[in-house]
């Protein structure tokens, strides 16, 4: 598989942008815009390539930006895993959603964004079930971690959820448009 120009370019900068909007709301703890970016990334321009979007941009984030330093390897990887999980099901989004696409009707559109939303919400839950289970091996404790976590994970939902549900229907306009 190869990429032209243009879509490399376009990867480049939603990697940028993954990662600039999530800097400036980093005191607030599991608030954060990246995982919308990119999961657009792969609803814009494919699986492989959002998948390659969510690895790049958690990579970057992961080993150079993270407030608390590089994390253990198995952390690490499974933040990364999650993400390009992310990118690879904004993709996958997109490629179950030809008909709804094409509609310029708004009930299909705000069917659509609702299943883009329910994305968001199980996404988010993978990232969180993954990145706990990864810490709570680093620490050697389960339970503790597991339970400590259910706080922040449910902060991560709701805000994943807001956001998915505001910037869906721009995401579909964006998509509908020529790129």
């Amino acid at each position: 598989m190869s990429f032209s120009a243009r879509k490399i370019a376009l990867m480049g900068v939603l990697i940028a942008l993954a990662i600039a909007l999530k800097l400036p709301i980093l005191s607030i703890p599991n608030v954060e815009l990246l995982t919308f970016v990119i999961f657009s990334a792969g609803f814009l321009l494919g699986m492989v390539e959002g998948l390659a979007v969510g690895v790049i941009a958690m990579s970057i984030y992961t080993t150079l930006i993270a407030p608390y330093g590089i994390p253990p390897l198995p952390i690490a990887a499974a933040q990364i895993l999650s993400m390009g999980l992310v990118g690879f099901s904004g993709g996958l989004a997109r490629r179950l959603s030809p008909v709804v696409l094409t509609r310029s009707a708004s009930a299909p559109s705000l069917l659509f964004s609702l299943i883009l939303v329910g994305f968001g919400f199980f996404l988010t839950l993978i990232y969180d079930l993954l990145t706990n289970l990864a810490v709570a091996f680093v620490m050697g404790q389960f339970w503790p971690v597991m339970v400590a976590a259910i706080p922040f994970a449910l902060l991560h939902l709701a805000s994943n959820l807001i956001i998915f549900s505001i910037l869906s229907p721009l995401l579909l306009r964006l998509s509908r448009s020529k790129m």
